[in-house]
């Protein structure tokens, strides 16, 4: 199978300027795309779109995000998804620019979500500001943990697993204290992400992918696989009775993760899609992306088993149904598959788990190191 999303990894704008494309996401049509794009020897990043391959610079001040014009210039904009959001880094805040309106769910959802890391279990960022169309949030010390995953110069294997271990512990003490009389109600003011939610989600992401690759002849044999992996792995979630509802991120990643390398309360950043749901949600997503970053050759395999052990720590002293896990792993592996088809350099690799999915896990929980072998770059 040949086909996948034919996104460029570097475009040239009219004016002959080159630019490297960060991020991209599918637009609302066929052979539509979003862009989020930087070029060397300019700070930030900018948003484009790539239509019917005419590359297409957002401008600086987008024209649906109307209060970036008054924003940008604080700082630096370090993302840009067209007409959608932006978010400028301006010294020791991080300023959140939305359409007018979704502003202000996201300041209600970091209020209410944060209240139980008032322990002191896990650091938050303050919310500092809220507007119609602005956030402000105060930064928060450390590096993400995709960053020290990655860092062999500074941090040794024993700290890796060390910041590992205090991020179990933080997860496991914050999902306590949430359940308690205390943040009752703070919790309950966050919405629900019920397993119908999370198949929504994963339906959005294959009708996108179906979308793009509609009439391609080459693009046959993913289709299929895809449509059929879908259905399992919908089948699979709403097969089984769901573990109570509690306190969740709602999009929890490696990049969302913050620490210093070793011992230290760990950070959490992004509270955005936070919610009430199965402790499985974040937990699977977290596993997934590990998983990722292990086909990447961004972690090795030591270094992912070590992150993969706490996490199915807490699985299971959250009391996680193994199958409510492998379920929620199974929409979360497609819904990152259908994503990184369009990201450069990883299109081909992606798109080729849509007819050749990853292996399930194994009953005993142990990690897959089998994955680098489909999407590593060599």
């Amino acid at each position: 199978m040949s086909w996948h999303p034919a996104i460029p990894s570097r475009v040239t704008d009219a004016g002959g300027r080159d630019w490297l494309v960060r991020r991209a996401w599918p637009g609302p049509e066929g052979d539509v795309y979003v862009l989020e794009i930087r070029s060397p020897g300019i700070p930030g990043v900018r948003a484009a779109h790539l239509r019917h391959g005419i590359f297409e610079p957002v401008p600086e001040k987008d024209p649906r995000l109307p209060a970036l014009a008054k924003e940008a210039p604080k700082g630096e904009v370090v993302a840009h998804r067209a007409h959608k959001r932006a978010v400028v880094h301006a010294g020791s805040r991080y300023i959140k620019v939305f359409r007018p309106g979704p502003a202000e769910t996201a300041a209600r959802n970091h209020t209410l979500a944060t209240a139980p890391l008032t322990s002191g279990c896990i650091t938050a960022p303050l919310l500092l500001e809220s507007r119609r169309s602005v956030v402000v949030f105060s930064s928060i010390p450390g590096r993400s943990y995709y960053e020290l995953g990655q860092d062999h110069a500074t941090v040794t294997d024993a700290s890796f697993a060390r910041m590992w271990r205090e991020w179990s512990l933080a997860w496991l003490q914050t999902v306590d204290v949430a359940n308690s009389a205390d943040f009752r109600s703070s919790v309950a003011g966050l919405p629900l992400h019920p397993p119908a939610a999370e198949v929504a989600n994963l339906r959005r992401w294959i009708d996108l992918w179906l979308l793009q690759s509609e009439g391609v002849p080459e693009a046959a044999a993913a289709r299929t696989g895809l449509v059929a992996q879908a259905e399992n792995a919908i089948t699979g979630l709403m097969a089984t009775r769901p573990d109570p509802f509690r306190w969740a991120h709602g999009d929890l990643h490696d990049k969302q993760l913050l620490g210093r390398g070793g011992s230290g309360t760990p950070g959490l950043l992004d509270f955005d899609e936070a919610c009430q749901a199965e402790p499985a949600l974040d937990l699977a997503n977290l596993a997934v992306n590990l998983e990722l970053r292990l086909c990447q050759k961004l972690l090795t395999t030591r270094r992912y088993a070590i992150a993969h052990g706490e996490i199915m720590a807490v699985a299971e002293e959250l009391h996680v149904a193994p199958e409510r896990f492998a379920a929620y792993c199974a929409c979360a592996r497609l819904r990152m598959a259908c994503l990184y088809s369009f990201r450069p350099p990883w299109g081909a690799r992606a798109t080729r788990y849509l007819v050749k999915p990853f292996p399930s896990p194994s009953p005993d929980r142990e990690p897959v190191p089998v994955l680098s072998t489909d999407w590593s770059l060599t």
